[in-house]
């Protein structure tokens, strides 16, 4: 799924590292605490996988996704004007579209799939439609996302998972954060080196600290 850091494009070097590891030592748990588009994890093979995100509107689309793979609630195609009300919505927390429909709508059909974060997806010649063409993808995705138990919550929930493979993919550090959230990066870091003590940990950064 289109998502502002995916690593769709990369995840042909990514995954093989990661499952090279569940399979050599007969890892039984792969934990993705940003899953983001889940562009990675639908390609691991491992007994449980489990995949997690602080975007609890993103979570509900993912599971959306796992019971309906045709997407059925989602238009063929999404106007400026449908965009902007789900936006408005969303920010008035009116309750008039679910949390699943409000994301989807959000990342199929915000620029660059920054959801709701910079401005509608258009494109200059007028000549397709990038809204349902990440809608015809999420479609093809869906199936893949079989299995998978999504859960919304912070990575720090994972301290004390013994013996798993965990893949961290966080805001990179200098660059534009997710709808301006703050993240803390000393305090990631001491979470790295905690979980690091009793996990095979994999993490996609820019920089870490030497250690």
């Amino acid at each position: 799924m289109i998502y502002q850091g995916s690593k769709a494009r990369f995840r042909k070097y990514i995954i093989p590292i990661l499952q090279e590891c569940i399979d050599r030592n007969n890892v039984s748990i792969y934990i993705e605490p940003f899953v983001g588009g889940a562009n990675v994890i639908d390609h691991i093979r491992c007994e449980n996988r489990i995949a997690s995100d602080v975007n609890s509107e993103l979570i509900a689309l993912l599971k959306y996704m796992q019971s309906d793979n045709s997407l059925s609630i989602f238009p063929a195609d999404c106007s400026f004007e449908h965009y902007a009300d789900v936006r408005e919505n969303r920010k008035n927390k009116t309750g008039k579209y679910s949390a699943e429909y409000t994301a989807g709508i959000g990342y199929f059909a915000s620029f660059s799939g920054r959801y709701f974060d910079g401005g509608y997806g258009r494109d200059s010649r007028g000549s397709r439609s990038i809204y349902s063409e990440r809608l015809r993808a999420a479609k093809e995705q869906a199936p893949l996302l079989k299995g998978i138990a999504f859960d919304s919550c912070d990575y720090t929930r994972y301290k004390g998972v013994k013996n798993a493979v965990i893949y961290l993919d966080p805001p990179y550090k200098q660059t534009k954060a997710y709808n301006n959230q703050k993240f803390d990066y000393n305090k990631f870091y001491d979470f790295c080196r905690e979980i690091a003590r009793d996990n095979y940990v994999f993490i996609s950064e820019y920089q870490m600290p030497a250690d």
